[in-house]
């Protein structure tokens, strides 16, 4: 199992960020503007995209996200716009991508400006001496283009846990390394598995290209976000020590993909990790 650690992103964000974020109405001192130079063509599902900012990241509470009220135009080339902040350290900032079709979530991160060198995510402060921030960023809207999918089924042997709350199938660009890799890896997500049901049918759209893990998640309920766990990963059926992997090409539909998770196998590991 993965360390717990390396996935408070993935369920903050993609079973949270849906949520209204109110920082009261307390006047901001400082302030981000940002220069949004666009490349591709939006997607005809786009509802819009908005600046966000993170004090802390990954954030662990929906409220310590700030963002825009309202979506940067859509269709324009060049955007400027900005949002007001109170003075601190930002550690990350960037542009959530909505879809008139299908709920937000982890996947749908437009643009996230990172170190190159750390791998991290590129911050900023906000203070007395420097109240504004100005930053450029260069949003390619085809990262949102979904033109590939991924159909499958998830079978579950035995009872889900009593208290089971999440059960979501998720794919990635390849098997996450750390905190970092859940969030720019994740190339779809599905929340919608329904806790009891022994099979689960899922279709997850992707930008084709390469997928080279697909795991499931699970949190049970009114648990803090650190009980996110794997409880199955995805296995190349002719090569069963090797994670199924693919690259689709553009309008590809892979079908027929598997994945068992064994709930009894899975309660006794916890069991024993327990001890």
């Amino acid at each position: 199992m993965k360390s717990r650690g390396l996935i408070i992103c993935l369920c903050i964000l993609a079973l949270l960020f849906g949520c209204d974020v109110d920082h009261g109405l307390e006047p901001m001192p400082g302030r981000l503007e940002v220069k949004a130079m666009f490349r591709g063509t939006p997607p005809a599902d786009t509802q819009g995209a908005y600046l966000i900012v993170a004090p802390q990241f990954p954030p662990r509470a929906i409220n310590e996200l700030f963002q825009s009220p309202n979506s940067l135009p859509v269709g324009q080339d060049t955007v400027l716009t900005g949002i007001d902040l109170p003075y601190g350290h930002y550690e990350a900032y960037g542009l959530w991508w909505y879809s008139k079709d299908t709920r937000s979530n982890l996947a749908d991160l437009l643009y996230l400006p990172m170190d190159l060198l750390t791998g991290e995510p590129i911050g900023f402060d906000i203070t007395p001496e420097q109240p504004l921030v100005q930053r450029t960023m260069k949003p390619n809207w085809d990262n949102m283009n979904r033109d590939a999918s991924i159909r499958g089924t998830v079978h579950f042997l035995g009872d889900f846990p009593q208290e089971s709350d999440i059960t979501a199938v998720a794919a990635f660009h390849a098997e996450p390394k750390s905190v970092i890799h859940y969030l720019v890896w994740l190339k779809s997500i599905d929340i919608t598995i329904e806790p009891g049901v022994k099979s689960h049918d899922f279709i997850l759209p992707v930008k084709s290209g390469q997928i080279g893990y697909i795991a499931i998640f699970w949190l049970p309920k009114n648990a803090p976000i650190y009980d996110i766990q794997i409880v199955a990963e995805c296995y190349d059926p002719d090569h069963p020590d090797e994670f199924w992997e693919k690259v689709l090409a553009p309008g590809e539909t892979v079908e027929g993909v598997q994945i068992n998770v064994d709930w009894d196998h899975w309660k006794s590991l916890n069991t024993l990790e327990a001890q």
